[in-house]
């Protein structure tokens, strides 16, 4: 296997956006500027096959790139998926989401949750909310200063969550209670600078809003504390109650709706074992590839060189 599993995961995914785009050509506003924005993402991770070969000889910040480079690629591809989903699916299925809070609780959650509302609660959730950003990160770094293979494992694991969940989007797509159900809240939460200026942020850099079912931000979050728990226990236990509010904000900011957390918390507690599975798997065949090459060179059936008559 010439890829690592992270550079395979990523051009299968690349492939099958790719393979869609194609299909919905002419229901997409710009479809070329779309694929010619794969094209850019896949160079990019096409970079990274070379270089992951003498990964170990590198100097750091380039070794670093090798090994986190998905921190960039996977926010600039998942921007681009609004466009496939609208095609695919049409409009929001938001009802649907709705209605099974609405069973499971009798109410519209983040409707009754008005009555909790605070200023101060607004900035405090809506910083949990933005640790998204940074939780995973942490991590993956710090078992890369620890254990360079850890964290590459941690990584591939990550990428098939994000992965799972970017397929829920496809599934049932929806724009979540913030937009479906703004015409019922009656108390702002983005009453102070702080949490205007995270809402404002977020929406001005996330141009994909049917992100709604399974709650990414939730699955990431216990993907995280999984890994952590299993990998990094000390880094668990400080990362817990961030992950904690991270998933209650996303309620509580008006996001998501409840189901959304439970399936986002579901899958994550199926999707990482799988994920770490695939990943020792994928290792495991690339390495008895090479050592089959290695027996084949050295009993002579490998490539020989080539000799030029000036040589």
């Amino acid at each position: 296997m010439r890829f690592r599993p992270i550079e395979a995961v990523h051009f299968s995914a690349l492939a099958a956006l790719t393979g869609l785009a194609l299909l919905l050509y002419s229901r997409i506003e710009d479809p070329r500027a779309m694929l010619l924005g794969y094209a850019g993402l896949a160079a990019l991770v096409a970079v990274a096959v070379p270089l992951a070969s003498r990964a170990e000889r590198l100097p750091w910040p380039i070794a670093f790139f090798v090994d986190f480079y998905s921190a960039a690629f996977i926010p600039l591809l998942f921007n681009t998926l609004e466009p496939l989903i609208q095609a695919l699916r049409g409009g929001p299925r938001d009802a649907w989401l709705i209605a099974a809070d609405r069973a499971l609780f009798g109410v519209d959650v983040t409707v009754w949750a008005q009555r909790l509302v605070r200023p101060g609660w607004n900035d405090l959730f809506y910083g949990f909310y933005s640790t998204y950003y940074f939780i995973a990160l942490t991590l993956g770094l710090v078992l890369w200063l620890r254990d360079r293979a850890t964290a590459r494992r941690f990584v591939f694991t990550l990428m098939v969550v994000y992965y799972v969940s970017w397929t829920g989007y496809f599934i049932v797509p929806a724009l979540g209670p913030r937009f479906a159900q703004a015409a019922e809240y009656t108390v702002s939460l983005t009453t102070t600078p702080v949490a205007r200026t995270i809402n404002d942020t977020i929406n001005s850099l996330e141009k994909t809003k049917f992100d709604v079912f399974p709650s990414g931000h939730t699955m990431i979050s216990v993907a995280v504390l999984i890994v952590a728990w299993r990998r990094a226990r000390d880094v668990f236990w400080i990362l817990l109650p961030i992950a904690t509010g991270l998933v209650i904000s996303t309620v509580y900011c008006r996001f998501h709706y409840v189901i959304d957390v439970i399936a986002g918390m579901t899958l994550a507690f199926v999707t990482v074992p799988v994920g770490d599975g695939v990943y020792d798997r994928l290792m495991a065949a690339r390495a008895a590839a090479r050592r089959g090459a290695a027996t084949a060179r050295a009993r002579g059936n490998g490539p020989r060189p080539s000799y030029s008559a000036f040589s």
